[in-house]
């Protein structure tokens, strides 16, 4: 579960996100939704431990992010919009690489045998047997994705933090992707964040729409067209997202 209470997020004198709750529920996909420079990647960095809230916390498993960030990084798999990678690795060895780190952190007792079985795995469920011996510098922007969501799950996490996770992907990749998706969101905890109304309409369970840093509506995609009166999920997003100084949650 991840929880976000009365997050804020300050760059000098911007408020990048101002007092936003919400929560994810474990065995479910949660979506978070909002146009490009919402705040949606602020609130995703600070869940990952990558910087921290300004007023407000983060809780992971009930575990504050800005008091035990590497515990926290522990339990959780991060797929970001713009993957880094070492151009010059292939995808067993960042892989490899990935499972070292990764399960090094966890536990020192990982086995060479049990680093390779959690490569396969991973290699398996984001089909990358195709490319598993190719240089990353050689992969399509498709082929990157879905590395980037390989080396996520290859710890086994129970949360997963996914940043725009079809970007660049293909129709039947897509597919595959939700799939993988849905089947991962039985035992774990799923957070999405798109601007693609369609993803969550696909994924989301629940979804929260971000708008200038507020979050703004909350609930299922119908629940939000009825609160709104909208005739269309899209046209409920797009009320909220050509809204300006928004401060009532719906």
């Amino acid at each position: 579960m991840i929880q976000v209470e009365n997050f804020s997020k300050n760059y000098g004198n911007y408020n990048a996100v101002k007092d936003v709750s919400f929560t994810a529920e474990s065995g479910s996909i949660t979506g978070l939704l909002g146009v490009n420079g919402a705040g949606k990647t602020t609130i995703l960095k600070a869940i990952c431990g990558l910087h921290y809230a300004t007023e407000g916390r983060v809780l992971v498993h009930g575990i504050d992010v800005a008091e035990n960030p590497v515990k926290v990084k522990e339990m959780i798999g991060f797929v970001s919009e713009q993957p880094a990678f070492f151009p010059s690795f292939t995808v067993k060895s960042f892989l490899n690489y990935s499972a070292k780190i990764r399960l090094g952190a966890i536990s020192e007792e990982y086995s060479k045998k049990e680093i390779n079985e959690a490569v396969q795995k991973v290699c398996e469920q984001c089909s990358l047997q195709p490319v598993f011996y190719k240089k990353i510098n050689e992969l399509s922007k498709g082929y990157r994705k879905r590395l980037s969501f390989a080396q996520a799950l290859i710890h086994n996490p129970s949360v997963i933090v996914l940043d725009e996770p079809i970007t660049g992907l293909d129709p039947a990749q897509i597919k595959h992707m939700r799939q993988l998706i849905k089947k991962l969101s039985e035992s774990k905890t799923i957070l999405i964040s798109t601007h693609l109304m369609q993803e969550v309409e696909a994924l989301c369970q629940t979804v929260h729409i971000i708008n200038q840093g507020k979050l703004v509506a909350s609930g299922t995609a119908n629940e939000i067209i009825e609160k709104t009166g909208c005739s269309s999920f899209e046209e409920a997003f797009l009320f909220f997202s050509e809204k300006t100084g928004a401060s009532d949650e719906i």
